[in-house]
């Protein structure tokens, strides 16, 4: 593939997402064509171009060309071995972009919140690929430890689901990165401990806010895999789930229910505990067996 092009596309995703300017690549017709037919390019050059100009579409208002095209081609193409390493390399420094610069640069997010949610739902299979095929240079694992994990840290719009414009959903896209790191064995401890930090950080969101779009489950799975981790003690491990149990600052869980503001920290606590309980209660997995006591005491602490 013209390596020039690559580097083009990529110095205009900050111009072209942020105006959501899919349009100047694609028709929506077009896309949806693409879409009925299977995500079918006969041309090896011709997908590996339109796998990184799919990324000016990450942003589109329109689901069925957001999730339906964009996520599902790239997933597709990325699971099947059909994109090149250098076009996987590509997404790979666009999506981070994407999401380092929603942490740093606030006047070029997206006010939609499609954009960052879907980079990072298409990031997780684009690092997927690299737990399975090893492709990243010890830096670009850190550089995505550091990308990711701040921008869950900094996550403040929870949106989930809307019946015309579809998916946000960030805090659930973002752990499913966090899962394929957490199965990654070239993932450090130091790295792994970064992804259970940020994994604390949005259990008990900030705005007293509930989750209702199953966000306790999916940042459960990464804590499941991260768990399996032997880099990781048991103490580590029993420490993180006493500090999730922590009902500061109230001064115990009774005293939760006279505010939104707690029952906000109750309601979405024990659905990562009890998430993690039903995932976990059946293992044989002694890393898993041995934290089954502790998640037994949180849930009677709940109750």
């Amino acid at each position: 593939m013209n390596k020039i092009f690559i580097m083009i596309i990529v110095c205009m995703l900050p111009t072209i997402v942020s105006a959501t300017s899919c349009n100047k690549h694609f028709l929506d017709q077009d896309l949806l064509t693409l879409k009925d037919n299977d995500f079918v390019i006969s041309s090896e050059a011709e997908r590996n171009q339109t796998a990184i100009k799919l990324l000016t579409c990450l942003g589109h208002p329109n689901p069925k060309i957001r999730d339906g095209v964009v996520y599902e081609a790239s997933s597709q193409w990325l699971r099947k071995g059909l994109l090149t390493t250098q076009t996987i390399k590509t997404m790979f420094a666009a999506l981070t972009e994407q999401l380092s610069s929603q942490v740093k640069d606030k006047n070029i997010r997206d006010a939609d919140n499609f954009r960052q949610p879907f980079a990072a739902l298409v990031l997780s299979e684009v690092v997927r690929v690299d737990r399975i095929s090893p492709y990243l240079t010890i830096e670009q694992r850190q550089t995505v430890v550091d990308v990711t994990t701040q921008y869950m840290q900094h996550i403040n719009d929870y949106r989930g689901f809307d019946d015309q414009y579809g998916w946000r959903h960030a805090v659930a896209h973002t752990a499913d990165v966090f899962l394929q790191l957490a199965l990654n064995k070239n993932i450090t401890k130091s790295q792994l401990n970064q992804l259970l930090n940020a994994i604390k950080m949005q259990i008990t969101p900030s705005q007293e806010h509930f989750y209702i779009y199953g966000e306790p489950k999916r940042l459960a799975m990464p804590f499941v895999y991260l768990t399996l981790r032997t880099e990781l003690s048991e103490q580590t491990l029993i420490s993180f789930l006493d500090q999730i149990a922590d009902p500061t600052p109230f001064k115990d869980w009774t005293k939760v229910y006279s505010s939104n503001a707690g029952l906000a920290k109750l309601h979405n606590t024990r659905a990562f505990i009890y998430s993690l309980y039903a995932i976990t209660s059946k293992s044989k997995n002694p890393r898993l067996t041995a934290i089954q006591a502790k998640l037994a005491d949180i849930m009677d602490q709940l109750g």
